[in-house]
């Protein structure tokens, strides 16, 4: 039986997105998240008794600022060299052969194969052979699969491989551009691929796979994050086992406002939602995502600090510290009927017309002249309000954020008329 773990995209210590302008944020946990992450691996590969671990590119974020990251990285090798544990890997974009100016020696049992062309590694004693190519520059616009050598007979064949594959590399950049068909025509019995950080079965018989990455280092990678247990027969038939291994979460988490009518429902709502989050073991840091409408939106929206603050009190205490509240997204509206009032001979249904026409045409709103530069200053100097601000001196940017005027403005107006009879 052939046995071996398949991980890519360590990233090891890839540096925090901006978390230390939140109170409160769990900056060491973050920070010491991929290396955690990375000890779980070698533990697993002992654990397991693997006899080989392959590591499809982006071990590294990128150059290192400091020889401590090389060092750790060396040592959990050793750890597996001393386990009887061979590793192969290659250089992905972040970690490409021209991108790091330092290096470290690796123990002996670490093979990293060459940035010039692709080449075989062959483990008889195994009955398999690994095949691969690091990346020499950071943007690799070439196909490399076409290089890769033919199979082995009598072998296990492994392509270990950092790329974009047409159709299911999502977001990720098009490093490495090659199709899936071309991966299968090969002739190989399993490809170990990197780059795309979610874990993916791309295809079975034989199977084409992305590891994933090992720890989500940011709102942008939710989900389980770890590595590819793979067991093989003689005849070539192969079976995968995702084996988890991040110390930390991140998700998105919903809460539907509708029809709240204070902070102290939403609030009930958000705890609701957050405890669903929370049915995995992992710490979680998450970003909040409020929608619907609401009575409670014009307050909600006035005071965005004063509503990040209190969910993020709510979560200490509903999740006894384990979920950190990253950014909170607000996207609620006022409860009006917006098609009736557009349609009214009132002052709000002029005000709404007249929104709806700058919307349509940002250059009418630009001919206003505007001075916005003091108000842009103040709210940017907001800390973790959720608002993405964009910049105030663009037309379609400015006139995108009409909506949200709309929806502030409309239910004081409201509210004014009703008080005065009217």
């Amino acid at each position: 039986m052939l046995r071996f773990l398949h991980a890519a995209d360590i990233h090891l210590d890839s540096p925090l997105q901006g978390l230390r302008r939140y109170e409160g944020a769990p900056v060491d946990e973050v920070r010491s998240a991929t290396r955690r992450a990375l000890v779980r691996l070698v533990d697993t590969a002992i654990e397991k008794a693997v006899p080989l671990v392959l590591i499809a590119g982006d071990i590294y974020e990128g150059d290192w600022k400091d020889f401590q990251t090389g060092l750790f990285f060396a040592a959990q090798m050793s750890r597996l060299d001393r386990a009887g544990v061979k590793v192969v890997m290659i250089r992905g974009n972040h970690d490409a052969a021209h991108v790091m100016s330092r290096s470290l020696p690796l123990p002996a049992n670490v093979r990293v194969l060459s940035s010039k062309h692709a080449e075989t590694v062959d483990f008889p004693e195994l009955g398999l052979a690994v095949h691969g190519q690091s990346y020499a520059t950071r943007d690799v616009s070439d196909d490399l699969v076409p290089g890769y050598p033919e199979p082995l007979l009598d072998r296990f064949n492994i392509g270990l491989l950092h790329t974009a594959v047409s159709g299911h590399h999502g977001s990720a950049p098009n490093y490495a551009p090659c199709t899936l068909e071309e991966l299968l025509a090969k002739g190989y019995q399993y490809w170990a691929l990197g780059h795309v950080h979610n874990y993916r079965v791309l295809h079975q018989e034989p199977f084409v796979v992305y590891a994933g990455c090992i720890q989500g280092r940011h709102i942008r990678e939710p989900g389980p994050k770890g590595c590819v247990l793979v067991q093989a027969d003689h005849t070539g038939s192969a079976s995968l086992e995702f084996l988890p291994l991040a110390v930390m979460g991140w998700e998105e988490v919903l809460v539907d406002a509708e029809g709240v009518m204070d902070r102290h429902e939403l609030g009930a709502r958000f705890v609701e939602a957050l405890r669903t989050a929370l049915g995995g073991d992992l710490p979680l840091g998450v970003r909040v995502h409020v929608t619907g409408r609401t009575p409670a939106h014009g307050g909600l929206a006035a005071e965005p600090e004063r509503l990040v603050n209190e969910l993020r009190a709510l979560a200490e205490d509903a999740s006894g510290g384990r979920a950190w509240v990253e950014k909170v997204v607000l996207r609620t509206a006022s409860p009006v009927d917006l098609e009736a009032l557009r349609a009214s001979d009132t002052p709000q249904g002029d005000l709404l017309r007249s929104l709806d026409a700058l919307v349509a045409d940002p250059q009418a709103l630009a001919g206003l002249g505007l001075d916005l530069t003091d108000i842009e200053a103040k709210l940017r100097a907001v800390p973790g309000s959720g608002v993405d601000l964009p910049d105030l001196r663009e037309p379609v940017a400015l006139a995108a954020l009409l909506e949200d005027v709309r929806e502030l403005v409309l239910p004081l107006l409201l509210d004014a008329a009703e008080g005065d009879g009217r």
